[in-house]
């Protein structure tokens, strides 16, 4: 039944019936249909914002933990950049530092990434902060760890080619270990124990007893053996290929001017001659002119961990 409507007639003071038009009451269809739907959607709306379905719930959880599985991811990938670090601090100024051959530059090993738009397909996704960071700590470990697997790859070929130089490079500790007591006075500016004043230390001073044999560090030749000013009886010998060895402050010299010698040859006795105040040996290695730490040659006849021991007392001490 369609609906009737009344309109007020002033002519007769009655209310005359009016029929709507077609027109009209698609109009009112539509109006009515298009309110449900606006109230339909909103409800919709305001149920789907605070009441999660099954589905959401879960894409919720699966999305914390994803952002958990980052944040462990970024830790981690920091604890491997320090190790990596470690690595590359190791190689510069020990392993290429041993073999003469110069530090990789820093430009190479860590080297910028071109464009101010290579992450930028990455900005859409969520957390997108932390994806850009972790990406870009990806590529830069990765570029490092090819750099590093080269250097390490050069080192080998050094060892494979220049075995008479390994043969020759100090590279074992003057005293045998169980015999030394340990690093007296370490490489680098120090206080004189006699004379009080601030000067740079050219060796390390390894304690032991009086007597205590010691040893070419590698093969080479006696240079020198005999008192030097301050030094007291002293060896000096000549490796080659830019190396040098001194052993000062002996009891008793083994070797003379001029003698071959070979790795681990008794060379002389611990003792306390020229300017000491105990039985120590002064041990210097000297490359191309140029004094540096001795402990850092000392890898062959020690455990790593003796090893770290010693690098760490000759720069502390």
């Amino acid at each position: 039944m369609s609906k009737s409507f009344y309109k007020y007639n002033p002519d007769t003071l009655s209310y005359d019936k009016v029929y709507p038009s077609v027109w009209q009451r698609v109009w009112s269809i539509f109006r009515q249909l298009f309110l449900g739907i606006l109230i339909g959607g909103i409800l919709f709306a305001v149920a789907d914002y605070s009441l999660d379905s099954p589905i959401k719930q879960q894409l919720k959880k699966e999305n914390k933990l994803l952002l958990t599985q980052y944040q462990i991811l970024s830790k981690q990938l920091d604890q491997n950049e320090q190790i990596l670090s470690e690595l590359e601090d190791r190689d510069d100024n020990l392993y290429r530092g041993v073999f003469n051959a110069e530090p990789i530059p820093s430009s190479i090993r860590k080297p910028g990434f071109g464009g101010t738009n290579r992450y930028e397909h990455l900005l859409t996704m969520n957390n997108a902060d932390l994806v850009i960071a972790i990406t870009a700590k990806l590529d830069m470990m990765t570029k490092q760890l090819a750099v590093q697997s080269n250097s390490y790859d050069e080192l080998t070929e050094m060892v494979k080619t220049k075995e008479e130089r390994i043969k020759n490079m100090p590279s074992i500790m003057p005293l045998s270990p169980k015999q030394s007591k340990g690093i007296g006075s370490g490489f680098g500016l120090r206080v004189h124990p006699i004379f009080g004043d601030r000067r740079a230390h050219t060796g390390v001073d390894i304690n032991a007893a009086s007597g205590t044999p010691i040893h070419a560090t590698g093969n080479g030749v006696v240079e020198s053996a005999g008192w030097e000013n301050g030094y007291g009886y002293t060896v000096v010998i000549n490796h080659g290929f830019g190396y040098k060895t001194r052993y000062g402050h002996c009891r008793e010299l083994k070797v003379r001017a001029g003698q071959k010698v070979t790795r681990g040859l008794l060379i002389a006795t611990v003792g306390s001659t020229g300017t000491a105040t105990g039985n120590h040996v002064h041990y210097e290695v000297i490359v191309n002119g140029q004094y540096d730490n001795p402990a850092k040659y000392c890898f062959m006849n020690l455990t790593p961990k003796e090893y770290e021991q010693m690098l760490f007392d000759s720069e502390n001490r």
